[in-house]
């Protein structure tokens, strides 16, 4: 790395004034500026406040009441200007005495040029890097302390604070101060029912090499419940932790809104569950109003036909013999177009509501219908079921049934397949239920769409009875959905 050295202005503080002339001549040789020169500690110091240097180069031994090291001190503590001192030889007694004045450098006399220009340039360079930490401390520090976020530096062995912003106050009741005299004080502030949480994730954080956020609530000091998210940065020093950085955010206005839509949410499944149900109540009703009544009435002028055919096929004596035939072979006509309309209203009430699954239970049904599909698409079905009986409230069953309705519809229309396979079993007081074609693959965009086969419904149906519905595809090898339902 090549680094440029601007031309300094240097204060030569030396009491002979034969070196204090070589020194300035050499100082201009080598391309740097004589600010001037001076033979007193006391010149030194009105020299600095006056003149403002970019660099003293000091004598230690001066001449009069004092001393080079006492006034470099004066001067570093009002104006912060570097001091490279100058020593007829440096022996650790003097050394010692000077390192309370934050010196830049010592040169030995007699001064070389080589050794000068590498001190006052090294000197020069240290104060540039200085002046910028600074600049970059106060910017962070300005940042800092009027950001909303608590922000705070924690000594990971003893848990006392090096640094708490002003926002501790605003957030938590607590001023710096009040974190400073008390050790771990956002860990003790910690809700009850969040502190195991908190302990656990704090070691997750000591324990990772990224930082990891996490939420919990915290109880203020006027004891107003909040909840907080905290970011951590972890400083080591071989591999061991030594501090915790965090940022802690207010976010219980953001939790607040999920609590609500979580509310409204469960209101919404709620209303649909209830819908669900009148739906299905008036399914039921119209099925067995169709069966029953209409079925009956069509299987009775059925019958009367019927009758009334057998009884004009025996009045062949009567004059009106042709006109006899004639109806007979109408009545005749009529009576198969009849059981083909008692087939569709059985039909229509099986679609509406299953008698079987009432009568019989959810895995009858199943079957049943996954015969009945496979003679109208010509896809073919296999059931495996691990189990002999399942005991589902009606409610449940109807869902689960519906559901399965809609996979099978959702096969012949959407994926080209030629072969389902339907499993169920049950697990840990689950019902589990997946349904496997072997079509084209539903793709993770129609799965994100939802709408346009019918996913959304289906998930909300398991949702509303706590159960987990979930659908993937794989290219050109089939869809799968899986349906699991508590029995409790």
């Amino acid at each position: 790395m090549n680094l440029i050295f601007k031309k300094a202005r240097v204060l030569v503080v030396e009491d002979e004034k034969i070196i204090a002339k070589d020194i300035e001549a050499t100082l201009k040789r080598i391309g740097h500026e004589s600010a001037g020169s001076v033979a007193k500690g006391e010149e030194a110091i009105v020299f600095a406040e006056e003149h403002k240097p970019d660099l003293i180069l000091m004598d230690i031994t001066l001449k009069g009441e004092m001393d080079g090291i006492e006034a470099a001190k004066i001067i570093n503590d009002r104006f912060s200007i570097p001091i490279v001192y100058i020593t007829a030889h440096q022996d650790e007694d003097t050394i010692e005495k000077t390192k309370g004045t934050n010196p830049y450098g010592y040169i030995t006399k007699p001064l070389d040029d080589r050794d000068l220009n590498t001190a006052i340039n090294s000197a020069m360079y240290r104060r540039d890097v200085e002046l910028r930490l600074k600049d970059a401390e106060e910017k962070y520090f300005r940042l800092s302390e009027n950001a909303p976020d608590l922000i705070f530096s924690q000594d990971v062995r003893t848990k006392k604070y090096n640094y708490v912003n002003q926002s501790a106050f605003r957030l938590t009741g607590y001023t710096p101060e009040e974190f400073y005299s008390s050790p771990g004080l956002v860990e003790k502030m910690v809700d009850s029912e969040w502190a195991e949480q908190y302990v656990f994730s704090m070691k997750m954080v000591l324990d990772s090499e990224i930082s990891i956020p996490f939420e919990y609530m915290i109880i203020s000091k006027t004891g107003k419940k909040i909840w907080i998210n905290q970011r951590s940065v972890v400083v080591r020093e071989n591999r061991v932790p030594q501090t915790v950085e965090a940022i802690l955010t207010d976010i219980t206005e953001r939790k607040n809104y999920e609590q609500k839509l979580e509310e409204t949410t469960l209101k919404l499944r709620a209303l649909t569950n209830y819908q669900q149900k009148v739906r299905e109540e008036e399914r039921l009703h119209i099925s067995r109003e169709i069966h029953d009544q209409l079925g009956q009435d069509l299987t009775v002028l059925k019958m009367d036909l019927a009758m009334l055919s057998k009884r004009s096929g025996k009045n062949n004596s009567d004059p009106d013999t042709e006109s006899i035939k004639i109806f007979t072979e109408e009545l005749n006509r009529i009576i198969p177009y009849i059981d083909d309309i008692i087939n569709k209203v059985r039909k229509i009430a099986t679609e509406l509501r299953p008698d079987i699954l009432d009568k019989l239970g959810l895995l009858e049904a199943i079957e049943w219908h996954a015969g009945e599909f496979e003679k109208r698409s010509q896809i073919k079905c296999k059931t495996k079921f691990e189990v002999e009986e399942i005991n589902l409230n009606p409610e449940k069953s109807i869902s689960v049934f519906r559901i399965f309705q809609e996979t099978l519809t959702n096969a012949a229309r959407h994926s080209g397949a030629t072969e389902v396979e339907i499993d169920l079993l049950l697990q840990n007081g689950w019902m589990i239920l997946t349904i496997k074609d072997n079509g084209r693959g539903i793709t993770a965009a129609e799965i994100e769409k939802g709408t346009s086969l019918g996913i959304m419904g289906m998930k909300e149906r398991v949702l509303l009875l706590g159960g987990i519905w979930d659908i993937k595809g794989e290219e050109n090898a089939g869809t799968t959905v899986d349906i699991k339902v508590p029995l409790n």
